[in-house]
């Protein structure tokens, strides 16, 4: 999605598009799933530079942390940037953030490609620990079944690190303490 930025010298410019990310391009795991982007902005002449709003409008799926299930979102997220142009000069890149200013986008030969933006975007708005629901019990360590469902038929044999702490609880459930 590439914008010319002499459209918007005279008027605000606005736009529609949707954008197609594959989650294997932008590193993304196997189980994330995104729908088509939609795209809705305006460029706009804001002497001597160009002010870009877009609204990103698409549909994610990524893993439950616990028990692997998918967890579906709808998500609508801004895209707002300063657009400087800089006239085209050897060797110089045609499009580069601003490392001080991330808000901030320099282009040369006056089109601005989009679609690195809207993929980083696209990455912010990922979960970090994504959940099915807050109770999830998620997954049994042995034999791989979802506690979710119902109990499994492994035998667990509590872990003695937790010895001291089950025979506290033992000793003052439902009593309170003893003083």
């Amino acid at each position: 999605m590439k914008i010319r930025l002499d459209s918007a010298r005279f008027e605000p410019f606005r736009w529609q598009e949707t954008v197609r990310l594959d989650p294997a391009e932008l590193g993304l795991d196997e189980g994330v799933a995104l729908t088509p982007v939609e795209v809705r902005g305006m460029l706009s002449f804001a002497s001597p530079d160009f002010l870009l709003s877009a609204r990103l409008s698409y549909r994610q799926s990524v893993p439950c942390d616990r028990c692997l299930a998918p967890v579906e979102e709808e998500m609508e997220t801004a895209l707002d940037l300063i657009v400087v142009e800089r006239p085209r000069a050897a060797g110089a890149a045609a499009q580069e953030r601003d490392e001080e200013e991330p808000a901030t986008v320099t282009v040369t030969g006056g089109v601005v490609d989009l679609v690195p933006f809207v993929a980083e975007q696209v990455q912010l708005g990922l979960p970090t620990h994504p959940l099915c629901r807050e109770e999830c019990a998620g997954l049994c360590p042995s034999c791989g079944a979802n506690w979710n469902v119902g109990p499994c038929a492994c035998q667990r044999e509590p872990d003695p690190r937790w010895a001291a702490l089950a025979a506290w609880r033992e000793k003052s459930d439902g009593r309170g303490s003893d003083r």
